[in-house]
């Protein structure tokens, strides 16, 4: 039997979407939380649980790469899940209707959905992953595609000069990913939401690699922790950070869609 996990992230009482072994919640944050949430945490053994304000759900993935131990390794969040299966002929066409309203690229592989029992059956699932990973190195969402490049679409929402200070970081700690950094910035499309399946030797590798880069980032930064969205700075970065990692290593991807449940908003994050 395949041995793979996906670590579904959670910061709030909610109910697990998928009914399939390889999937287990995690509350990340806890070390901060209040709460005592039915499913493992990001607190014990070796961990950064206490600076989920600033690295989100990366809590997590960094307690699992410490922690754990698997044949392959996913993550995934509340309401976020890959699907099984591409879009619907019907959603398709409504790219038309959302090309008019100007959110066609936002919505570029996000399928929203409102009812849990209808579309569970469309997550992925371990059968469709070890058929999947016979041939490709790495699962991951379907590229958001923007407007304008990736380093104009960070500056219109953050400060600009975080790219440049991990610029620095990476030609100082990885010179040899600098020229993809460059070139996934001054790109328009890039794999979003901090979300993958992959072999474990491949996710001990990208993670030793990132978080050395997050680690000087956050020393270096300046951290507003009063700005309750800008403070996540990290993990913001660590979402553009992932498709440099996988542009370098010329990595055989397999894209899929992202199920996003709507109304489970008020019952989780």
């Amino acid at each position: 039997m395949l041995d793979c996990k996906i670590y579904i992230a959670f910061h709030r009482e909610g109910k697990m979407i998928p009914n399939e072994g390889i999937y287990t919640g995690l509350h990340v944050g806890k070390s901060n939380s209040k709460l005592n949430l039915s499913m493992i945490d990001d607190a014990s053994g070796d961990s950064i649980s206490e600076k989920n304000e600033v690295y989100s759900e990366l809590t997590g993935w960094y307690w699992i790469w410490k922690n754990q131990k698997h044949d392959y390794v996913g993550t995934a969040h509340y309401r976020r899940y890959f699907m099984s299966s591409p879009i619907s002929f019907l959603r398709t066409q409504q790219n038309v209707l959302l090309y008019f309203i100007g959110l066609k690229k936002k919505r570029h592989g996000l399928l929203y959905v409102n009812d849990p029992k209808k579309w569970q059956q469309n997550i992925l699932e371990a059968n469709d992953i070890e058929h999947i990973m016979k041939e490709y190195d790495v699962i991951l969402p379907v590229k958001k595609k923007f407007k304008y490049s990736v380093y104009e679409q960070y500056s219109k929402r953050h400060n600009r000069t975080d790219i440049e200070l991990v610029r620095s970081i990476i030609q100082e700690k990885s010179p040899s990913y600098t020229e993809a950094f460059d070139s996934v910035f001054s790109s328009s499309e890039m794999y979003s939401f901090n979300m993958f399946i992959m072999p474990w030797p491949l996710f001990d590798k990208y993670m030793e690699w990132l978080f050395a880069i997050l680690f000087d980032l956050e020393k270096k930064a300046t951290i507003d922790l009063s700005d309750k969205y800008q403070k996540r700075l990290c993990a913001f970065m660590a979402e553009r950070l992932q498709t440099v990692w996988m542009e370098k290593n010329k990595l055989k991807i397999k894209e899929f869609p992202v199920l996003y449940f709507k109304k489970l908003k008020t019952e989780h994050f």
